[in-house]
């Protein structure tokens, strides 16, 4: 028993205040990147599956004696997902450009 009081009662392995500010500082920094490196990777993955569900075709055609019956799904555009560009279909809300519509007049007036 003796051991353990002697352990609890010693203070040579103390941390200063500052130390154990700086190790939060690190550790904090260090999950506000990691976390927003998952959030951009899910946002890519919910777009990549928009872009699957968007070009998803399920046409069908069928002969039978001669006759074609089918299925032709012809006016579901097809929507393009670009590599190193924000997913499609998703907008991450930038504003788009005010156009000046007049000639002659200021924007801000």
């Amino acid at each position: 028993m003796t051991t353990w009081r002697r352990l609890w009662r010693d203070q040579r392995g103390e941390l200063t205040a500052l130390g154990v500010i700086l190790i939060y500082t690190v550790l904090a920094l260090g999950a506000i990147v990691g976390l927003v490196a998952l959030r951009n990777q899910i946002v890519q993955e919910f777009g990549d599956l928009a872009v699957g569900l968007r070009n998803l075709d399920q046409s069908f055609s069928v002969v039978i004696g001669g006759t074609t019956y089918g299925y032709d799904d012809d006016e579901v555009g097809i929507l393009l997902d670009p590599a190193n560009q924000p997913p499609a279909g998703i907008d991450l809300g930038v504003a788009p450009a005010k156009r000046n519509t007049t000639p002659g007049e200021d924007d801000d007036a």
